[in-house]
């Protein structure tokens, strides 16, 4: 009787090959297609995918291209994966498919006739990550999508970065990288989709709002691209490359629509914003012809005569809007900022108060008040106005100013009027009770942060500063390292940290942090160590280590050490990363129990499985290599108990089923064997020698088991 022992068989099904409906289309896209699949009906996959993607270059809207080109993808996946075992370059194929499956074509097209190939080429994707030991977590997704993004591999690299765009953090960088993609392919279309789902995420990113911007001029999308023009314009403060396209787009549109003010206008505003003073007033002029009772285009007029520092002129539009409309904020605004300019204080404020007796809140009137009073009263008269009509936040940055200066008394006042006024300001707190300690004045600085940590007891900046007040000769050199520190220059915050002695778990945090900062993972393990040293019932210092040595993914110590941190603070975040840590140290071993059994070290491989199936009793894989060695050491019922946990914990290994046969065979547990040689044949479709053999083998046993 033979005995075959094997690793688990990954099965993967070939995509079908569709024949596209062809269309008379340019010369070259016919000839690359044509190519393409000639290449495809022989089998040159390679060759196919470089044709089909020519021709899909040429024309990115057709379809039969597209789907030939996925076609050539799970062809060549299929190859790798069952003919050369390299699952490596088959899933990187697999990705590419399900790219151009779901990704690449317009959305009504996505899943509505792929719905199979797309499930299927899923499955099989997700059969050769899980052989290859791919992390699927997102970071681990991303990076991935980095790497075949830098050799060229667009496809794939757009698929991966799909899968870390489901993790809420990587989205927004996920869909920009996508998009870019999608447009290196030729597919605008599609790359303006993935930008504005980029800028729904991070509608901050100029950078990003521009791109889409130009994306929807190249597409003609011109009413679209208007709009991201203008936000990009709103926050670049007259970015000319915005300016231009917006003159480009909007020239245009009068070219169709000449009578149109708002185009005259806008115009006009897009030249004053270029410096062209001349140009934008000859459209002012058009739009003010047009419809002689715009508003804005007054006012722009006005601002334009501003810039040209013409202030009669200026006061003189502001005024032909306010004698139609006395209350209009917007024209009293730039009046006021007209006589301000000039120096007339006393019209200003008269005009701001104006402004506010219309809208009390109106935030531009209350600040630039704000400004007169701050050049024409002193500070202690300037903080006694904003304590009366200023904000908490105003009246902070005023006291933050003072301090700056070196003004101390004036600093003390205005921060002990921004507590006054709103007692959440943490920052009001601290910065008093610096400029009390930088008079050596500790006891008030002492009981300025005890107010301060009984309101915000877990703040680390008051608990920090708290410890460097009381202990008073240590107190400038860990401000000045943890300056450093906030300053981003870490190697000179690690020599002063170090400076201070004697050591303390302050000094020996922040240089630990330091080092942390710098990537010397090593050596911030050592001063995290001897911080615990001088305080071991610290429980995060525990699990700063653990995270470090799983960093260096030293699996063993990164368990031992969040363990201690999870018995010090049941509570603590390391509870969550000791889970990450102790599946990827079980991974680790199992890796090396495979490396030993693979050199038929079956005694030190045996060690291992046995310590993976501790620390996880439900792996069916080391179970599964267990199996094997017992078979090996004639142990034939361990072996099977082993089998049948395999069975009991995965349906991933078919092949258990085939293993069990075989043992129940040399045990003469006919019965038993020809149980799990039928279940062996009825998953197992592969037609070679172990498939023959469990027939053939079935058909002996009938006799013995009543078939």
């Amino acid at each position: 009787m033979r005995k075959k022992i094997f690793i688990c068989c990954l099965v993967i099904c070939a995509g079908i090959v569709c024949q596209p409906v062809f269309s008379a289309q340019a010369g070259a896209f016919a000839e690359h297609y044509n190519q393409a699949q000639n290449y495809l009906m022989q089998s040159q996959y390679s060759s196919a995918i470089v044709e089909f993607r020519k021709a899909l270059r040429i024309n990115f809207l057709d379809n039969s291209a597209r789907i030939g080109l996925v076609n050539a993808y799970l062809a060549r996946a299929t190859y790798y994966a069952n003919q050369e075992k390299n699952y490596d370059k088959a899933a990187n194929d697999f990705r590419s498919a399900l790219c151009y499956l779901k990704i690449y074509p317009a959305k009504e097209q996505t899943v509505q006739n792929s719905a199979g190939m797309i499930a299927s080429a899923t499955e099989n994707l997700n059969q050769c990550l899980k052989v290859i030991s791919f992390d699927t977590t997102a970071g681990s997704r991303y990076k991935r999508a980095e790497e075949l993004r830098a050799i060229g591999n667009f496809s794939a690299s757009i698929y991966e970065f799909s899968q870390a765009a489901k993790n809420e953090k990587l989205a927004g960088d996920s869909n920009i990288q996508i998009a870019d993609l999608l447009k290196l392919l030729g597919n605008e279309p599609r790359s303006a989709d993935y930008y504005k789902i980029a800028l729904d995420l991070k509608p901050g990113d100029g950078v990003l709002r521009m791109k889409y911007a130009r994306t929807l001029d190249k597409l003609g999308r011109y009413d679209e691209a208007v709009t991201q023009y203008n936000e990009a314009l709103a926050n670049s403060k007259g970015d000319m490359e915005v300016l231009y396209a917006l003159e480009r787009i909007y020239l245009k549109k009068l070219a169709q629509t000449p009578s149109d003010a708002e185009l005259n206008a806008n115009l006009g505003a897009i030249k004053q914003a270029q410096g062209d003073f001349e140009t934008a007033l000859s459209y002012y002029g058009k739009a003010e012809r047009i419809n002689p009772t715009n508003v804005t285009t007054r006012l722009n007029v006005g601002t334009l005569f501003q810039q040209r520092k013409e202030y009669q002129k200026a006061i003189q539009s502001y005024d032909s809007v306010l004698t139609l409309y006395p209350d209009n904020t917007q024209a009293l605004l730039y009046k006021a900022q007209v006589y301000k300019e000039m120096g007339d204080s006393k019209t200003a404020m008269a005009l701001y108060k104006k402004i506010l007796s219309i809208d009390p809140n109106h935030s531009i009137a209350k600040a630039e008040i704000a400004e007169v009073m701050k050049d024409a009263l002193s500070p202690a008269e300037y903080m006694e106005y904003l304590a009366k009509n200023g904000s908490a936040c105003e009246l902070y940055d005023y006291a933050y100013k003072m301090h700056q200066d070196n003004r101390i008394d004036e600093a003390i006042n205005g921060y002990k009027a921004v507590i006054a006024k709103d007692a959440s300001n943490v920052n009001a707190y601290v910065n008093l009770a610096v400029c009390y300690a930088s008079r050596n004045d500790y006891g008030n600085a002492v009981n300025t942060l005890n107010t301060a940590k009984a309101k915000f007891p877990s703040n680390n900046l008051v608990l920090q500063t708290l410890k460097n007040v009381q202990q008073d000769s240590d107190s400038t050199k860990l401000a000045e390292a943890s300056s450093s520190y906030e300053n981003k220059d870490y190697k000179k915050a690690v020599q002063q940290y170090l400076a201070i002695n004697p050591a303390t778990e302050d000094s020996m945090l922040g240089a630990a942090a330091s080092y942390q900062a710098l990537g010397d993972y090593t050596s911030a393990i050592e001063y995290y160590k001897k911080a615990e040293i001088i305080n071991p019932n610290n429980a995060e210092i525990p699990y700063y280590i653990g995270y470090l040595y799983s960093e260096q993914q030293n699996w063993a110590l990164a368990e031992t050490y969040l363990k201690k941190a999870v018995t010090k603070n049941p509570q603590s975040e390391a509870k969550n990363l000791l889970a990450y840590v102790t599946q990827n140290g079980s991974v680790s071993i199992l890796n090396e129990g495979i490396d030993l059994f693979e050199k038929n070290n079956y005694q030190n491989a045996l060690a291992k499985f046995n310590e993976v199936l501790k620390k996880e009793t439900n792996n069916a894989y080391a179970y599964y290599y267990r199996g094997l060695i017992y078979d090996e050491q004639k142990q034939t019922k361990l072996a099977i108990s082993d089998y049948l946990n395999v069975l009991k914990y995965s349906n991933e290994f078919p092949v258990a089923n085939y293993m069990l046969a075989v043992d129940y065979d040399t045990l003469s547990n006919y019965k038993e064997a020809f149980k799990y040689y039928q279940k062996f044949t009825s998953v197992y479709t592969t037609d070679d020698e172990y498939l023959k053999y469990a027939k053939s083998r079935m058909e002996e046993l009938k006799p013995y088991v009543g078939g």
